[in-house]
């Protein structure tokens, strides 16, 4: 590697690179010319009003949503100034949380926005230097709000259900399936992400205000897991020798994941958040793209074989379980976050691949069109 002074210049401008590769696709998801703000405003204000929100109340989150907006910073031309603008929070709130426990590569990356669709968080490597880029796809942080809203409403069925020490797996599909409008709700997330790679065959339904905080505080912890892993296999120096052993490193990552989250918490934005604390909200999101990847293979028909050089979802889980022996006795004391967490989010996966399964067999070649035409 070069002797290079520390900073992130060189990842700057290959991002620049790539990206102007990727915009140059038919699929590139970029804001549209004729985008309309005052209709966005004016959808939100509906759903809202819908939610139980008041129009003072309205008014105040439409305002910091609009003055998020307008500071967002530019790192991908084009895309989403909201998806800009998480990316540059969630980045931060890392970095400051690795400056408080001693810790430097972050100075040596860059950030960026795909413009593709699906929920993705990558991390490309430098050649011949230390730095690297955090990137995520366009439509990540919508995939996360979405299923942390159906994950609140799931949870707040009955908190005491998915927490109990008489949970029987065996009951929590027929506790699910008593709720169709909610059950549908999860079929369309997963149809829609899985067909489109986006969110546009999911309703509107914004959170109501009893449970605005647990939802953002879930979206936070899952989106916040996601960069973190990401900067983690950057810290670790991941990926630049063949020889690695590709498996320990995904551990190595979530690991880092973890323990950052937990620091971020240290100094908690408004109230404390146990999803991020905990690694509540790193499980509900390795489960949720699980539970994708089988839909796809339900719908295309093709089954991937199990992966030799990445670890299975309940091996990485096992491994958040591992962290008790050795992280703070906190981490330990709120594991009924992450197990109520898993409950909810197997019983989804359980309900939904059942249902998509055992459609009939035109419909599934129907949804398979759709797919193969995406």
């Amino acid at each position: 590697m070069q002797n290079e002074p520390d900073g992130n210049q060189s990842a700057r401008q290959l991002w620049e690179q790539i990206f102007a590769n990727m915009v140059k696709s038919e699929d590139a998801t970029l804001v549209s010319p004729d985008y309309d703000s005052a209709d966005e405003e004016a959808r939100l204000r509906t759903g809202l009003a819908q939610a139980g929100w008041t129009e003072q109340e309205m008014d105040a989150r439409i305002k910091i949503y609009k003055a998020q907006h307008e500071n967002a910073p530019v790192t991908s031309p084009g895309v989403s100034a909201h998806v800009e603008t998480q990316l540059a929070r969630l980045c931060d709130d890392i970095e400051a949380a690795m400056t408080r426990l001693g810790l430097d590569s972050q100075a040596r990356l860059a950030r960026g926005i795909e413009p593709r669709d699906g929920p993705y968080a990558s991390m490309t490597n430098v050649i011949m230097t230390r730095q690297g880029i955090v990137t995520v796809s366009s439509f990540m942080f919508r995939f996360c709000g979405l299923v942390a809203r159906a994950f609140t409403r799931t949870l707040s069925l009955n908190p005491s259900f998915w927490e109990s020490e008489d949970y029987l797996e065996e009951n929590s599909c027929n506790f699910l399936k008593q709720q169709p409008a909610l059950t549908l709700y999860w079929l369309r997330i997963y149809l829609s992400f899985a067909i489109t790679g986006t969110h546009v065959l999911v309703p509107f339904q914004p959170a109501n205000k009893d449970e605005v905080i647990l939802f953002e505080q879930v979206a936070r912890a899952m989106e916040l897991f996601a960069i973190g892993h990401e900067y983690g296999h950057h810290h670790h120096g991941h990926g630049r020798q063949l020889e690695d052993d590709q498996k320990q490193e995904e551990f190595d990552a979530d690991r880092f994941a973890i323990e950052v989250g937990y620091e971020v918490e240290q100094q908690p934005l408004i109230l404390w958040n146990p999803y991020l604390s905990s690694g509540a909200g790193g499980a509900i999101l390795l489960l949720a793209l699980d539970t994708l990847r089988k839909i796809n293979e339900i719908i295309s028909g093709n089954s991937v074989p199990p992966s030799d050089t990445h670890p299975t979802t309940i091996d990485r889980l096992a491994q958040f379980e591992q962290l008790s022996t050795s992280f703070p006795d906190d981490f330990k004391a709120i594991k009924g976050f992450r197990i109520a967490s898993v409950r909810i989010m197997t019983t989804v996966d359980a309900c939904i691949t059942n249902s998509i399964a055992s459609l009939p067999p035109e419909r599934l070649k129907e949804l398979r069109v759709l797919l193969t035409n995406r």
